[in-house]
């Protein structure tokens, strides 16, 4: 080999040398600062309060269209470790979010979770998305030209018990600092020895409230629960232990009233007093669907109003009506509205948007 050559290929060497030294200089400069691309990141959805950071929805919503690139959300995340993610959302609707990757540093940043699937239906839509056992929550609209109010989700209950499912209320007025709040349906059971019917869907709330509904064979509606309005509580203290009661008859004609087991010992306060004794609910059929009914914005077709009379029994006493009220249950979606007393007084627990009902 030539002088001139050998000095080539030591040059050759050496600089591929440097290059394999320079190389492994950044994997681990990369290693030791970040834990490299094996590493899993952490964080967080919520801010230091515990409430869940804003979450923008970016682009159109339409029946029967794929999404595409212009469909996304954009979630903010404080990651305290750096490392591969995964952020993901629940599917809805025939709709879907998700971006996995990796980041280099801790701190706060933005996510865009890529939109896929196709909406199958024309409704609001809640999402779960969750990250590091994190969970939080951001919706969609979908929308269909042409398409008018009412109609069913396919479901033909007039009270969905299907897992999944839920509700976003609104309390007019405000009760206390509670505006609005979602009911959302477990997938936990309940079975009750001696109770007809004895198996119950869990209905749960963020706050960690649970409520237990039933359908028996018959298609009746069952509560296991005081004889309160659904979700809004009446009495001023109550036993441990729930009653079984019918809330809904479908089936039943308009007219046709039953009443509930007595519950107690219950506590009622008035301005001076403090009664304790028992109550009962009387349920009767006002109307069956002869009027659509409007709430949130939408139309419901085919729904009940079922009046609801609380009576209260104080020791050595009889029994009085407490309070009335309206519950307002539409096929395919549920209780849409609930109207408790009247006039100046009056409290609704109205839907805020129209349900997701899987």
């Amino acid at each position: 080999m030539k002088p001139t050559n050998i000095l080539q290929t030591i040059r050759r060497i050496a600089l591929l040398a440097g290059v394999i030294l320079a190389f492994n200089a950044c994997q681990k400069e990369i290693s030791l600062e970040t834990g490299g691309y094996n590493g899993t990141a952490e964080g967080e959805l919520i801010d230091s309060l515990g409430f869940c950071k804003s979450i923008s929805v970016k682009g159109k919503y339409m029946v029967d269209t794929p999404l595409n690139g212009d469909n996304y959300v954009v979630v903010n995340v404080n990651f305290t470790k750096a490392g591969k993610y995964k952020i993901y959302s629940d599917t809805v609707n025939g709709m879907w979010f998700l971006d996995s990757g990796f980041v280099v540093s801790a701190g706060q940043t933005t996510i865009k979770l890529k939109g896929k699937g196709t909406p199958l239906f024309e409704k609001v839509s809640d999402f779960a998305v969750y990250f590091d056992n994190n969970l939080c929550s951001f919706t969609v609209a979908t929308s269909n030209a042409g398409s008018g109010g009412g109609g069913t989700t396919g479901n033909q209950d007039y009270f969905p018990l299907t897992f999944g499912s839920s509700w976003v209320y609104r309390y007019s007025p405000q009760l206390g600092t509670t505006d609005t709040f979602t009911v959302r349906i477990a997938q936990q059971l309940v079975q009750v020895n001696g109770v007809d019917p004895s198996i119950y869907w869990q209905f749960g709330t963020p706050k960690g409230d649970t409520f237990y509904f039933s359908k028996s064979n018959a298609g009746d509606y069952y509560a296991l629960s005081t004889v309160d309005f659904d979700y809004t509580l009446i009495f001023d203290s109550i036993p441990q232990n729930f009653i079984s009661y019918i809330f809904l008859k479908p089936g039943a004609n308009v007219g046709d009233s039953w009443e509930t087991g007595e519950y107690g010992k219950v506590r009622v306060d008035g301005a001076t007093t403090k009664e304790r004794g028992v109550a009962k609910a009387i349920f009767t059929i006002v109307s069956k669907n002869t009027a659509s009914h409007t709430v949130g914005g939408k139309t419901y077709d085919n729904v009940i109003n079922v009046k609801r009379d609380i009576l209260f029994k104080p020791d050595g006493g009889s029994y009085r009506t407490l309070i009335s009220g309206n519950s307002y249950y539409a096929k395919g979606y549920g209780l849409i509205d609930q109207v408790l007393g009247s006039g100046t007084g009056a409290q609704n627990v109205p839907l805020y948007k129209a349900p997701d009902i899987k």
